[in-house]
């Protein structure tokens, strides 16, 4: 068990198991290491030099003798290295996390419009930009008790507590966005066959937000 522990701070079972042999008998030769750590006699000199270039082991005298440190000094190296390889992850670790995807997920038809009422009914706070809002989705966004912001051709038609007119009217064009609690975002589009797009990432609401702070400073 010792032994699968030392190995688990980077120690071969060659290491391990002649540490523990020098813990527990002192100082001893390369002999005495193969001997009584069962390590072969080709390997003894090469585990040595490792354990010695780990700082947990020391070589004197002639004949060459081996002494390990005392067990609570080599607690102190294993544990100053465990700290460093923690530093050096939590440092390094990061740069190998991909990007968060993501998702974008589009709704055709009367799917559109289901999933327009599921987040508008729910909704505390509106935005909305459209060119044209048509009557049906103002009805939807009339029941609902949401804080309301609408840039539009027609905004009277929403019972807003902000609302914001273009110059130009679109009755034939109903296209735009609504932001819901600064969550998600659905882009619509309403002519001919009714397409939404729907996200909720980050980068995208950032960025319908900056659209619509723009056009109030240009409408205002």
């Amino acid at each position: 068990m010792v032994i699968d522990v030392l190995k688990s701070f980077g120690l071969s079972e060659y290491e391990a198991k002649a540490l523990l042999a020098l813990l527990s008998r002192g100082s001893l030769t390369a002999k005495d290491i193969s001997k009584f750590a069962n390590i072969p006699r080709t390997s003894v000199y090469d585990v040595m030099n490792s354990l010695i270039s780990k700082g947990l082991v020391e070589a004197f005298g002639k004949p060459l003798r081996f002494k390990a440190l005392k067990s609570e000094e080599i607690i102190a190296i294993l544990s100053k290295k465990v700290e460093r390889n923690i530093e050096l992850l939590k440092k390094e670790l990061p740069k190998f996390e991909s990007e968060e995807v993501e998702e974008v997920r589009v709704y055709r038809n009367e799917i559109v419009i289901e999933k327009m009422k599921l987040l508008i009914n729910d909704a505390k706070k509106l935005v909305i930009l459209m060119t044209y809002i048509p009557e049906w989705l103002a009805e939807i966004v009339n029941y609902s008790k949401a804080e309301k912001i609408v840039i539009s051709s027609n905004p009277q038609i929403v019972d807003a507590s902000e609302s914001y007119s273009f110059e130009k009217e679109f009755k034939d064009i109903a296209h735009g966005f609504i932001i819901v609690d600064d969550r998600y975002v659905m882009f619509i589009f309403l002519n001919d066959e009714k397409l939404g797009i729907f996200s909720d990432g980050y980068s995208v609401i950032k960025f319908t937000k900056m659209i619509i702070d723009s056009l109030i400073e240009v409408i205002k």
